[in-house]
């Protein structure tokens, strides 16, 4: 196995640390500058185009179609950055929306080596998650969703790749509301070509996790101009070691809903903030995440809202 492998086994090291190097632990962080700022707590919410990675069922909520764009500020070549869009129907018995979003970590320049530490020249390391979403809304006060899910990795020659699925619910009873989401049902195996120069395949699963989520959204409380919205969401790997995170979050909206400020924390990483402002159709969010243990985050955001 060549040493330039075990270096990027190292510099995937930030986004799996307490995934235990998970095959999709480039995932594992979240997406989104808003929901960041949140300390990732979203699926509770699930009010915003990132349900297409939180939780599907929150398509069925959104009451408008839109395109948001996150950039991640990059580390030593690295970037991190996330795309989606949803498309949003009206109809009187089933209405609801279907999303598409793209997740890519990609870092370039990586040097490769042999055993003995020569450089034989540099590639770069992409990973992708392609996500395919549908949320419907068939009852006041309950929504529903599914997932397709493409993972694919590529480095110095090696490839894998796998389909995967989710399915969400989402619940409504102002001011709270409960998200559940299955993901990777039954594990999502990926398969691609060995590095071992004797050639054959490998096989690796992304394990199925339960996730849920708890919100809670007050429009203007004690007739205050503000919009205060709470989430606390737990996972829980059902395949392997179990292995539970916490999250939670805060947001206020205020100046009639143009400018917002989010506080939240992450379990086992750290406290995060973030602000947002809109102008009409356009919203912009920025979040910082710090790390108690490894590097901090600048997430920058944008959403088009038609």
């Amino acid at each position: 196995m060549r040493a330039g492998f075990l270096a990027f086994s190292l510099f995937l090291l930030p986004y799996s640390a307490w995934a235990s190097g998970e095959p999709d632990a480039f995932a594992l962080p979240g997406v989104g500058a808003r929901s960041g700022g949140m300390g990732g707590a979203f699926i509770g919410l699930s009010d915003d185009i990132e349900a297409v990675y939180y939780n599907p069922a929150g398509l069925g909520n959104l009451i408008q179609s839109g395109v948001t764009a996150m950039y991640q500020a990059p580390e030593l070549d690295t970037s991190r950055n996330f795309l989606a869009f949803n498309k949003r129907w009206v109809h009187p018995v089933l209405p609801g929306s279907i999303g598409f979003g793209w997740l890519r970590l990609k870092s370039s320049d990586i040097e490769l080596t042999n055993t003995d530490e020569q450089v034989l020249g540099t590639d770069t390391l992409t990973n992708d998650l392609f996500l395919l979403s549908m949320g419907v809304h068939p009852f006041q006060h309950w929504s529903f969703g599914a997932s397709a899910k493409y993972f694919r990795f590529a480095f110095n020659g090696f490839k894998e790749a796998g389909v995967g699925f989710d399915a969400g619910v989402h619940a409504q009873y102002n001011p709270l509301r409960v998200g559940l989401v299955l993901t990777d049902v039954g594990g999502t195996i990926l398969k691609g070509n060995s590095i071992d120069p004797a050639g054959g395949d490998v096989t690796d699963r992304v394990p199925m996790r339960f996730k849920s989520g708890l919100g809670l959204l007050f429009n203007q409380p004690f007739n205050w101009p503000l919009t205060l919205a709470f989430d606390v969401d737990t996972l829980l790997k059902l395949q392997g070691a179990q292995d539970i995170k916490t999250v939670a979050g805060a947001e206020v909206w205020t100046f009639q809903d143009h400018a917002a400020l989010r506080a939240g924390f992450e379990e086992s990483n750290g406290p995060t903030l973030g602000f947002g402002a809109r102008f009409g159709p356009l919203q912009l969010d920025y979040s910082f995440l710090l790390s108690l243990h490894l590097k901090d985050e600048h997430r920058v955001g944008t959403t088009f809202r038609f």
